[in-house]
């Protein structure tokens, strides 16, 4: 047996416990959480009056199924839906939600398993702590109150199919691979307003990443198409300890109205074994949004710049992509597949027109460009790629979460990429997953 695979085997041994661990957690807080709801059930929503109505307005019609929605999900054994992962297909599953409130602190328990179509599932616990203060006015209706959150959380997916195209500017359709991933997560986060314009905050993880064997020989695996000069950590994935520093400045408002949010985040990633896989990244996510009438433009410009010490890689699945939508379903080059480019660095620039037509029902029209490079002084090689496109979306107004979103989106050369289906899915409105 040679090294890597038995290195392989070692990592694949150490991440069941990990999951099983995780998998008998999660049974047991929704088997101990389920007497309560059977104790203090939730009071239903009363029936809205318009629903029975046989010719109902369209008004009316959305918010019956508004009210049909809120009653499937907002109770606290609930539906849950959103994919595992972009490409995961049609996903459902069961949640638990369980709120308490004292004189000092907002607690809430989440937890959810959910499995989709083509089998790709996630286990997810979350713990939120809110302390309740108030370090600006008695009645600040313009910006935080200044609340101190805190998220402890666990979870484990397992994907059973990831596109990976090979690293940089140009790699190319045909060279397509899939890879099948499993991660395991623990961490903590915490952020807290500083100012009505500043935000402060940081996270610590352990990540236990976990590349799959393919061994159908029909697939076209990744593991048997590149090698570690081409796809870093394609034959082990140690664990690391990942620690993030995070800074936020926004305009005053609640978050979901803010005209300005930008994002900076510095994260380091320490391989707990040789430290080979070590590296650090920097992120910025800059939003603006400006609003006219019924009418709305959205600038966002983000960046990604990592770095490694001599000796040390980047592990490719750990890296950035753009195209399509991300791992964590945040639409990037809309014109192309998901995945379809990955590297150590990339910059991101997204123009976006909505038009209100009717209720939160918004005509949107998109431009998109980016482009991935090995390194900053690298930027100049290769491309920049261009893609644009239209589309319908529900968004509530004034607010920055979309609720649904259908697409289609051309300018890639390499067809058109149309996507149906729900907005982003954050698991807890957590730091950095």
């Amino acid at each position: 047996m040679n090294m890597p695979s038995l290195d392989r085997q070692l990592i694949s041994f150490s991440l069941k416990p990990i999951v099983q661990r995780f998998c008998l957690i999660w049974l047991f807080s929704l088997a101990f959480f389920i007497p309560v709801i059977a104790q203090d059930p939730a009071a239903p929503a009363p029936p809205s009056s318009s629903c029975s109505k046989k010719n109902k307005t369209f008004n009316e019609t959305i918010s019956c199924l508004k009210n049909f929605y809120d009653k499937i999900t907002g109770r606290p054994l609930h539906l849950v839906h959103g994919p595992v992962v972009p490409g995961s297909g049609l996903t459902g599953g069961i949640g638990y939600t369980y709120k308490s409130n004292t004189e000092d602190w907002r607690k809430q328990f989440n937890t959810s398993a959910r499995i989709s179509v083509k089998k790709y599932w996630e286990l997810d616990a979350n713990l939120r702590l809110s302390r309740n203060e108030n370090r600006f006015t008695d009645n600040d209706v313009t910006g935080p109150s200044g609340n101190l959150k805190l998220n402890l959380y666990g979870l484990v997916k397992d994907a059973p199919r990831l596109d990976f195209f090979g690293l940089g500017p140009e790699s190319t359709k045909q060279n397509r691979t899939v890879f099948h991933y499993r991660e395991a997560v623990v961490g903590l986060d915490a952020s807290k307003p500083f100012r009505r314009w500043l935000d402060l905050g940081g996270a610590v993880e352990g990540i236990w990443p976990d590349i799959v064997t393919i061994t159908n020989p029909t697939v076209n695996s990744a593991e048997r198409v590149f090698n570690e000069a081409t796809a870093p950590g394609i034959t082990r994935q140690p664990g690391f300890l990942h620690l993030v520093a995070f800074a936020g400045l926004h305009s005053p408002g609640q978050p979901e109205s803010r005209h300005i949010n930008y994002r900076f985040f510095y994260h380091a990633y320490q391989d707990l074994t040789a430290g080979r896989y070590s590296f650090r990244r920097f992120d910025a996510d800059l939003n603006n949004k400006f609003a006219f009438e019924k009418n709305e433009l959205r600038v966002r410009g983000r960046l990604s710049f990592t770095e490694t010490s001599g000796g040390q890689r980047a592990p490719f699945y750990l890296m950035e992509t753009l195209g399509g939508s991300n791992i964590r379903s945040e639409d990037t080059l809309r014109g192309f597949s998901d995945y379809r480019f990955r590297d150590r660095d990339f910059a991101l620039l997204q123009i976006e027109y909505l038009r209100e037509l009717y209720g939160p029902i918004d005509f949107i029209t998109f431009y998109d460009a980016g482009k991935v490079a090995a390194s900053l002084s690298r930027f100049s090689e290769g491309r920049l790629r261009q893609t644009f496109g239209v589309g319908i979306v529900v968004v509530p107004r004034r607010a920055d979460n979309i609720l649904f979103r259908f697409y289609v989106a051309l300018g890639s050369g390499e067809g058109s990429h149309t996507f149906f289906g729900g907005g982003q899915t954050g698991r807890a409105d957590r730091l950095v997953r």
